[in-house]
């Protein structure tokens, strides 16, 4: 039964990973923070579960997951980040690098769980009507 409830927990949050980010905000909205200065934080605790969900929405919709290019992409961001960042400033501080990549990810991700959404659920709609 409990076994029950932590499966179904743990699905709905990998495949609707922004609950996190609203539960999020709206804790700390209760605690008098304003949303936009934890909305980076929000963000940050989200992105794992985003690299979770993108990974098994493509394994729902094409029948493989998308691991390996997810890893491939995320490292030639923080080589190209890395490069771009090194240029530009003189201080190189990579703790802000970091913080930086993780939030780009975060952007890329959602893009790509937009995308991952809108495209399993229009395949399967297609899929049932045939």
């Amino acid at each position: 039964m409990i076994g029950e409830f932590f499966s179904m927990l743990f699905g709905t949050v990998i495949f609707f990973p922004f609950i996190v980010t609203f539960i999020i905000l709206i804790i700390y909205r209760k605690m008098g923070r304003p949303p936009v200065s934890v909305l980076g934080q929000a963000a940050d605790m989200t992105t794992p579960l985003l690299f979770l969900s993108v990974y098994f929405l493509s394994l729902t919709i094409f029948g493989k997951g998308a691991g390996f290019y997810m890893i491939l992409v995320s490292v030639l961001i923080v080589i190209a980040y890395t490069i771009f960042e090194r240029t530009r400033v003189k201080e190189f501080q990579i703790f802000r690098l970091l913080r930086k990549t993780w939030r780009l990810y975060f952007l890329v991700l959602t893009s790509a769980y937009v995308v991952l959404f809108f495209v399993g659920t229009i395949s399967k709609i297609i899929a049932y009507t045939r």
